[in-house]
């Protein structure tokens, strides 16, 4: 079973939130609610007591798979990602081919909130993976995956004390301050965005892929 994905039960928390001068928060704030940029983070509620929901990432897993450059994990097991001296197992969907997600020359290269893989458990990732699976994929051996942007809910103050909310807002982090079009004070978390460079594509049916290839979760 993936473990970066919540189960049935359980379910993303995006609200109450409370808009401060300093930004949005928690009306009971805890020590783990934000990362060490300050951003906020989704909560995650209610008790895993059913099946896995493929289409939902779990965003502090998600963000404990991603954070780390020396410790990427792998998005099923949550164990180490395999490392090869071509660089880091990704498995990332083929976009739709149309104008609002166009194939573009960079695939399979680009940008991903897809955390990496083991070569153990990279063929279930293929498997469960509901747009790995509807839309096809490309197995990646990635070279540099720099940390480029947090992606969220925008919680933007209107007169009247109104609040828009803005899903799938990018907080870059390569831009100055002044720049930015998201204001990360405003901004509650739910994926980590890599970008994926120097990339080769390699096949999951090659068994040269799974030469010592231990799940990364084995003897948990």
């Amino acid at each position: 079973m993936p473990r970066i994905v919540i189960r049935t039960g359980q379910r993303i928390v995006r609200g109450p939130l409370r808009i401060t001068p300093d930004g949005i928060d928690y009306p009971d704030p805890r020590p783990d609610d934000r990362d060490a940029e300050g951003v906020l983070w989704a909560r995650v509620a209610g008790e895993a007591s059913g099946p896995p929901d493929y289409a939902v990432p779990h965003p502090r897993r998600q963000r404990a798979a991603m954070e780390d450059p020396r410790r990427l994990l792998c998005q099923v097991g949550m164990g180490p990602a395999t490392v090869t001296p071509d660089g880091v197992l990704w498995i990332v969907p083929r976009p739709r081919g149309t104008a609002a997600e166009p194939l573009g020359p960079r695939w399979p290269a680009g940008r991903t909130v897809e955390p990496p893989v083991c070569a153990a458990h990279a063929p279930a990732a293929a498997r469960w993976c509901p747009p790995l699976r509807a839309r096809g994929y490309a197995a990646l051996l990635v070279r540099q995956a720099p940390l480029v942007a947090v992606r969220g809910t925008l919680y933007r103050p209107l007169p009247g004390g109104r609040v828009e909310r803005v899903r799938g807002a990018h907080f870059e982090l390569d831009q100055d301050a002044d720049d930015q079009t998201v204001d990360a004070r405003l901004l509650l978390a739910d994926h980590l965005v890599r970008s994926l460079e120097d990339v080769t594509e390699v096949d999951l049916r090659d068994p040269e892929l799974y030469r010592d290839a231990v799940p990364c979760d084995a003897g948990r």
